[in-house]
């Protein structure tokens, strides 16, 4: 079920996304916003599409996302 597989997404890379996404803006908040519409986006996404580059998917939508906010 494409929830369960959310949530693995989510479990395994959500410390990564936020790490990553503080490091690009120097706030928790934001940070935390641009994870959080990463993994709405990915709620959007047909997993056979981006399965095979998730990793890279996840990262660049979190690093443009953060660039948008701010």
């Amino acid at each position: 079920m494409k929830e369960n597989w959310i949530r693995e997404v989510l479990c395994e890379h959500e410390g990564p996304l936020l790490r990553y996404a503080f490091r690009l803006c120097g706030n928790l908040e934001t940070a935390r916003d641009a994870v959080q519409d990463t993994f709405m986006k990915l709620c959007r996404e047909d997993r056979d599409k981006i399965e095979s580059y998730l990793v890279k998917w996840l990262f660049t939508v979190c690093r443009n996302r953060v660039f948008e906010i701010l």
